[in-house]
């Protein structure tokens, strides 16, 4: 099976600047693309067990449905790189050295994925690279010191990768001239029945996780880690997301679905999601501690996507890689601090393909 790698125009922004869309392929296996507007998953195409190819990303064709006023206002952050710091913070503020910093609010008066203008808004720079094995899309972007108010100069690359196998990765590299917190990851909503007017509860979901990470009404982790034993949390061996989604849990309650990080045990592979009608499956490889996982409980059909659907509530599931929420005002959680001149690495890995 032969790779390609393919770059086109996908439009201007207002202010000018012309966006591009690449798309890297693998025969008719997976073919994947994004645009250099956030460092964007625009589609996400796969085959079902009968051979038909189906894209499963909810999104839009053009470059207009992510500019559009009325998608940014409902903040869905749809296939879009997030940061500085994925997630809400506590009274929108953390301290880092006895200094405190004041996050500006963006999604009413909560601090979310980064702040009014996020990397989910940003214009990324690009570079290709192909060889015989793999071909990959590098974005890079340079946050300033300062940007929504967080400390320091942060050089950022995030590279997407298609191997010969059909291995689908995202990596990231970055670092920083001062002291600062990153926590960076991909927002990508995947319905891999491939019909976006259905919702993912019959999906069949399972993750390597012994704990997770309950929130309180402002969405925000308690701090405790919690034992996913004898809790509809407990997804180590597969079951359907709706037998969670539908439960009278409090948590579940609070959240409107699922909206929670899972603590991951490191060996083996850490998340397997199914389609039980199109038997496609995903399966998820991560260096990252967490895995945040959210189950679309706020679309709300408020706006029209691919194919002219106004995507429905859990139309679609977030499979976030990333340090867990709030971790700069969590001093048990992993630590978010990336010093002066140390290097941030982070990777993610996919493996799609079909049950019998």
């Amino acid at each position: 099976m032969n790779l390609s790698l393919e770059g086109k125009a996908f439009g201007e922004l207002p202010s000018g600047e012309e966006i591009k869309i690449f798309t890297l392929s693998l025969a008719d296996k997976i073919s994947l693309s994004v645009i250099n507007y956030g460092a964007t998953w625009t589609h996400l195409f796969l085959p079902d067990a009968n051979g038909k190819i189906q894209d499963v990303l909810l999104g839009f064709d053009t470059l207009e449905g992510f500019i559009h006023e009325e998608y940014q206002k409902n903040y869905c952050y749809i296939g879009s790189t997030v940061g500085r710091v994925a997630g809400r913070a506590t009274d929108n503020k953390f301290i880092l050295d006895g200094k405190t910093y004041l996050l500006p609010p963006n999604q009413g008066n909560t601090h979310l994925h980064g702040g009014v203008e996020g990397w989910d808004k940003k214009v990324w720079n690009y570079q290709t690279e192909e060889s015989q094995t793999a071909i990959a899309v590098h974005f890079s972007y340079t946050s300033p010191d300062g940007e929504e108010n967080y400390p320091g100069k942060i050089n950022i690359k995030v590279s997407y990768k298609l191997d010969l196998t059909g291995k689908l990765s995202i990596s990231y590299q970055a670092t920083s001239n001062r002291k600062t917190v990153l926590n960076p990851t991909n927002h990508f909503y995947i319905n891999l029945s491939g019909d976006f007017t259905k919702t993912i509860e019959g999906h069949t979901f399972q993750v390597n996780a012994d704990k997770f990470l309950p929130m309180n009404d402002n969405s925000l982790p308690t701090g405790e880690l919690k034992p996913v034993e004898e809790t509809v949390f407990d997804f180590r061996n597969p079951k359907t997301l709706n037998s969670t989604i539908e439960s009278d849990d409090e948590q579940v309650k609070i959240a409107g679905g699922i909206d929670h990080c899972f603590v991951l045990n490191k060996e083996g592979e850490q998340a397997i999601l199914i389609d039980p009608f199109s038997k496609r499956r995903l399966r998820l490889y991560t260096t990252s501690p967490g895995l945040q996982v959210y189950t679309s409980n706020y679309l709300s059909g408020a706006f029209k996507g691919k194919r002219d659907i106004a995507f429905p509530k859990r139309s679609a599931i977030c499979l976030e890689t990333q340090f867990f929420p709030d971790s700069h005002n969590q001093a048990h959680f992993p630590s978010i601090v990336l010093d002066k001149g140390e290097v941030f690495d982070s990777s993610t890995s996919f493996i799609f393909d079909c049950i019998a």
